[in-house]
């Protein structure tokens, strides 16, 4: 299993945590997060946040790969509507 925690690079929050069963999405964002692509993230609480990325790491937690990246973020101006799940 693969795991991506995304967080405040100011305060170290955990903002976001997913489990993946495959690394691609995870992969795909610190790749363009790495070219200086704008991200659009979401926290715990559904709300938009625009991400500067800052950095990564990977730590092994038991059977699980964690990737701990590192955005400098802010509120976004715009807050897209999630869907709440039934």
């Amino acid at each position: 299993m693969y795991k991506l925690q995304i967080c405040n690079a100011l305060t170290q929050e955990i903002l976001r945590e997913k489990t993946y069963k495959k690394p691609d999405l995870i992969l795909s964002l610190l790749d363009s997060a790495a070219k200086g692509q704008e991200c659009f993230l979401f926290d715990e609480q559904r709300r938009t946040l625009k991400g500067e990325y800052v950095s990564h790491s990977t730590l092994m937690e038991a059977d699980t790969q964690v990737y701990k990246v590192l955005f400098k973020v802010k509120l976004s101006e715009i807050q897209a509507r999630i869907a709440k799940l039934a």
